[in-house]
């Protein structure tokens, strides 16, 4: 076990950092897809109280009912919400970021009782600057609370082990927090800390404590309340919520892929790549768990390998559990990212400790990484001005939809932080430093990039992120009382409510839209509007999908489907529909009818309607 100790200094300055990156600037760009436009709709529906106190029980999505997730985040985003009469991005966004910030604490605790206080502190700071643990802990996204409520779930079981405090109080908050997961994410909540629980007693042989763990008053804590609001919706809303909630989305995802289906070796690369830039340091931890803490002659305290098992059993039962399952995503590994993290302080601690020279080619990679840095920089200077260094002609058309003036300031930001690195890493090698300083370096080039993306690169990559224009443009040509009509891309459904506070009419084909569109009391309704507009009602637009220039935007387009929308009439002169008839593609016309049906593709959508 480590010597090294962090003094509160140190614990503070991990805070500070936190409450930066996580809590600052979260409603500076809109909401992105695929998650954040519907989770933000839902949180909306909650709040406005259309569907009474049945609302908070069972949730709606465009005044449909909502089966896909649990409402313990919907419930924080509504309260937040509540008091200024609308769920805003940064209000839904405070959930996660709150929990981001209690990893970072829980994170800390733990590691100073496994390891020491220098390595949980490294470790909280690791964990910060995981990309994706920043980036998700500044979304709509119900990741980092579920990670939260495990974290400090398997911190109870650690001190109820242990023989920490009283027993009957960790065990009554381990079931607590398995509790709150099982509301944030349903059962997965639940199974991966038992899951690790029984891993890690199984491989200390001591299978029999679990008894002690589960007594019957405390499963009235971890599994009553996600029996009781199943119940309650159940009741309340219409037959076929259980089948739905439970059947398709539950057990259908895991053992059909009824969503995100993908092979299981899918975590074998994606994890690696969800915990960037940190698991270059996976090597190390390899090499010390296996020459230094499980070596027969290794590290001598019991203790330090016991806490090793706690955490490499904590990763691996995430793994293989997710690795069963048959529908995956990347940031269902997220749960396991402290124990990663801790994993890599304590390889550091002990590979570096007491070291003052870098082994060979050791600035190798950290030299890479600058020069990867300063040349993104200067790329992004050349972009915003309006000069792209890159020869790629999809990236230089979308120039001029980006904001330049942010992409400036990310590029110059990118520049500074590689040479204030580069000039620190340097210092550090002539007056041999400790090596430890030289982990302090990359933490904090990796805090800085972070912000740097979160502050000024979102910011410039939002106009081509955010559903807002099509959203307010969709709401703007569509009569008062009407229906926003959708084709194809449902995903898109929560954004156009969300941002064009409408009902959306969901169509699931092209062909079915056609029909609707093409019945002679529509047909006649367009005719009358064209004659009070004074302009035609055929346009322009392929039928399949492929790529068309718009001096609109600038850049290419994918243009898929039928575009129904209520047009204001005028002729087809637009520059965008110039092109496409200079590329001779094929037509359909395109009537005027309530309500508007828009392509699945918001690109192309927005594109045309600014064509106007």
């Amino acid at each position: 076990m480590s010597e090294l100790q962090a003094g509160p200094r140190l614990h503070a300055a991990v805070l500070a950092a936190a409450l930066i990156l996580l809590c600052t600037w979260l409603g500076g760009v809109d909401a992105s897809a695929p998650d954040e436009p519907r989770y933000l709709a839902v949180a909306e529906e909650m709040r406005s109280f259309v569907h009474g106190p049945e609302g908070l029980v069972v949730m709606h999505l465009n005044g449909e009912v909502y089966t896909q997730k649990p409402p313990l985040y919907f419930w924080m985003a509504a309260a937040l919400g509540a008091p200024f009469g609308h769920v805003s991005e940064g209000l839904a966004r405070l959930p996660s970021a709150l929990a981001g910030i209690l990893c970072v604490v829980l994170t800390l605790l733990l590691g100073s009782r496994l390891f020491g206080s220098a390595a949980g502190v490294l470790g909280a700071a690791i964990l910060l600057t995981v990309y994706e643990f920043g980036h998700l802990g500044r979304r709509v996204q119900l990741d980092i609370l579920l990670a939260a409520c495990e974290l400090a779930a398997l911190l109870a079981f650690w001190w109820v082990d242990r023989g920490l405090g009283k027993r009957r109080r960790w065990v009554a908050l381990l079931h607590l927090a398995l509790g709150l997961g099982v509301l944030t994410k349903g059962p997965v909540g639940f199974l991966l800390p038992v899951l690790t629980i029984v891993a890690f007693l199984g491989w200390e042989g001591r299978l029999r404590d679990l008894g002690r763990l589960f007594p019957p008053w405390a499963l009235l804590l971890s599994l009553g309340p996600g029996l009781l609001w199943i119940a309650a919706a159940t009741s309340l809303a219409p037959s076929g919520f259980a089948d739905q909630a439970v059947g398709t989305n539950l057990f259908g995802r895991f053992f059909q892929g009824t969503s995100h289906a993908r092979p299981f070796y899918y975590f074998l690369f994606q994890f690696p790549i969800e915990f960037l830039p940190w698991t270059l340091v996976w090597p190390g931890v390899y090499w010390v768990g296996r020459h230094r803490v499980f070596a027969p002659k290794g590290d001598p305290e019991e203790r330090s390998r016991r806490a090793w098992r706690f955490l490499l059993a904590w990763v691996g039962a995430s793994l293989v559990f997710f690795s069963i399952s048959s529908g995956k995503r990347g940031l269902y590994m997220v749960p396991a990212f402290p124990a990663a993290a801790l994993l890599c302080a304590d390889t550091c601690i002990r590979g570096l400790a007491g070291r003052t020279t870098l082994p060979r080619g050791g600035s190798v990679i950290p030299a890479a990484f600058g020069l990867l840095a300063f040349a993104v920089g200067i790329e992004s200077i050349a972009a915003g001005l309006g000069h792209s260094l890159v020869p790629i002609e999809t990236w230089r058309l979308m120039l001029p939809a980006l904001n330049g003036s942010f992409l400036v300031a990310f590029g110059s930001g990118l520049v500074g932080i590689a040479a204030a690195g580069a000039v620190a890493w340097i210092v550090l090698l002539r007056n041999r430093a400790p090596l430890l300083a030289h982990a302090a370096i990359a933490l904090g080039t990796a805090f800085a990039l972070e912000l740097a993306v979160f502050a000024l690169l979102y910011p410039a990559l939002d106009p081509i992120r955010s559903p807002r224009p099509i959203a307010v443009a969709a709401a703007a040509i569509t009569p008062p009382g009407e229906a926003i009509g959708l084709v194809g891309d449902r995903a898109l459904a929560g954004g156009l409510k969300y941002y064009g506070n409408r009902p959306v009419d969901t169509l699931r084909t092209t062909e079915e839209a056609s029909s609707i569109a093409s019945r002679p009391s529509h047909r006649s309704r367009s005719s009358a509007a064209h004659a009070r507009g004074g302009g035609k009602s055929s346009w322009s637009f392929p039928p399949k999908r492929r790529l068309f220039p718009s001096p609109a935007w600038g850049f290419p387009l994918p243009v898929s489907g039928l575009l129904r929308a209520r047009l204001r009439g005028g002729p087809p002169d637009t520059p965008f529909h110039a092109a496409l008839r200079r590329r001779n593609a094929p037509k359909c016309s395109v009537f005027r009818r309530k309500p508007a049906f828009f392509n699945c593709r918001r690109e192309a959508s927005l594109a045309n309607l600014r064509a106007r």
